[in-house]
């Protein structure tokens, strides 16, 4: 009975706190284990045996009822068979970490972040089973830590070196990879790229430019690509940093002549960088002239122009819904369009104001700032937008020193940070709720719940990270 200790203590020490009902499941799941355990007299385990085709899947309990990213669960049924490669567990839509099977009891890790409350289904050989009446309730943890930089410390030059001991002039840009690469833009006098590496815990300098500002990877991760900011700069565009030379090599995108034999893009600052697999997408600072440049052959597309979007403005690809979001500092906006629409009669995308849908904030500038739905919400000066793999939008908050959090419905609420009403700034890490911000200025996320926050005016890199 060795091995059922071990797994019985495993099971308790899941969850410490088990409701009066959830003990009553694990009683229940006890005596399903006794029954199925081999004992230390070599006794024959009645339950290992194989699936029956001719039956149908019955899933009757679970045990503990609650618990986080990897908690042991414990699934009790009929009919799952002894063969761990034709069983499957899902908490809603996410596929749980199979440990054991026996034909009376699954044994698996509870995914990452399957929902609050979880319908369970276990699937054999395609055949599936539900559990009726009874949820799994998720409990999300979720941290804020500084991950690279010196709090309150701006130096010039910046210093490379081991992440918390490392300085920038500014922070100001961000974009993170498949692999944990963290590239950040050092804004101004800092001119240079920075490339945090979370898995060295260290910084070091990719490369020296100009203006570097809004940046972002393709869909591929294969390339970085970083804008020259001012008009000084042009006919530059902006660079591409390849991912197999680790950022260290780069190709430089030109502007290019159109048919009017003027340049396409023009003598205009830039503010808005976005990518999706085909097309690097930028816009000037003002919304003068809006373009998109092809990344392998370079060939550059007007497809926007004179745009209201006020001084300053910031761009996300979301590629849950294919759709461009774009904040806009001045009214507290975020608008969402269709990056590829092409109206009859013509060859190329084609966007003006009126093919944007304005969805999050009043567009009125207030002292305060609420949650609320879609154009419900009050929000201040929104800069830099990054977007997770499950369509989910986050906002930097330079007036409210917060970021918000936009799902796929548009509710919109505060992510981290100070709550709605507050304009506290300050630096503090710990629960998301009580970290303190000072004009976090961009934001990007990683499909394993993971957002990076370019805190600006703290001179720091800070993690939220959502377990």
């Amino acid at each position: 009975m060795k091995t059922f200790f071990k797994l019985l203590g495993r099971m308790l020490s899941c969850d410490q706190r088990m409701t009066k009902a959830s003990n009553v499941t694990l009683s229940a799941l006890i005596a399903v284990l006794i029954a199925g355990c081999n004992n230390d007299t070599g006794t024959v385990n009645e339950y290992d045996r194989p699936h029956d085709p001719g039956k149908g899947i019955v899933v009757n309990g679970i045990g503990p009822k609650k618990g986080g990213l990897g908690t042991k669960v414990v699934i009790s049924g009929e009919n799952f068979g002894n063969d761990p490669s034709k069983v499957k567990v899902y908490f809603n839509n996410k596929e749980a970490l199979m440990m054991k099977v026996q034909d009376n009891a699954v044994y698996a890790l509870v995914p990452k972040q399957p929902g609050e409350y979880s319908t369970i289904k276990v699937e054999v050989d395609g055949k599936e089973g539900v559990l009726e009446g009874v949820q799994f309730q998720y409990i999300i943890r979720s941290t804020v830590t500084t991950v690279a930089g010196t709090w309150n410390t701006s130096t010039n030059p910046p210093v490379d070196g081991p992440a918390l001991e490392a300085t920038f002039y500014r922070p100001a840009k961000v974009a993170v990879d498949d692999v944990g690469n963290v590239l950040i833009a050092d804004d101004q006098s800092g001119a240079r790229i920075r490339l945090l590496s979370t898995k060295d815990n260290r910084m070091t300098t990719a490369m020296n430019v100009v203006v570097p500002w809004s940046c972002t990877l393709n869909e591929q991760f294969s390339h970085f690509y970083v804008m020259e900011r001012w008009k000084a700069q042009r006919p530059m565009l902006f660079r591409s940093l390849s991912k197999e030379s680790n950022y260290m090599t780069e190709e430089v995108f030109y502007d290019q002549i159109g048919e009017d034999n003027n340049r396409i893009f023009g003598d205009f600052d830039a503010c808005a960088l976005a990518a999706d697999d085909t097309y690097v997408y930028m816009m000037s600072q003002s919304g003068e002239r809006f373009v998109r440049v092809h990344q392998q052959n370079k060939k550059v597309e007007l497809i926007g122009q004179s745009i209201p979007t006020g001084q300053y403005s910031h761009m996300v690809y979301n590629k849950v819904d294919r759709k461009m979001y774009l904040s806009l500092e001045a009214s507290g906006r975020i608008m969402r369009f269709d990056p590829n629409y092409t109206p009859v009669g013509r060859t190329t995308p084609w966007i003006t104001w009126d093919d944007m849908e304005w969805i999050i904030g009043t567009g009125i500038v207030s002292s305060t700032s609420k949650e609320g739905n879609g154009r419900d919400a009050q929000l201040g000066t929104l800069c830099g937008l990054g977007a997770d793999h499950e369509g989910n939008v986050y906002i930097c908050d330079q007036k409210f020193h917060c970021v918000w959090k936009v799902d796929p419905l548009l509710n919109c609420t505060i992510f981290a940070g100070p709550p709605a009403g507050s304009a506290v700034s300050g630096y503090r890490d710990g629960k998301p709720e009580e970290a303190l911000f000072n004009r976090p200025y961009d934001i990007t996320a990683t499909f394993d719940g993971l957002i990076y926050v370019a805190d600006t005016y703290n001179y720091v890199v800070r993690c939220i990270s959502i377990q």
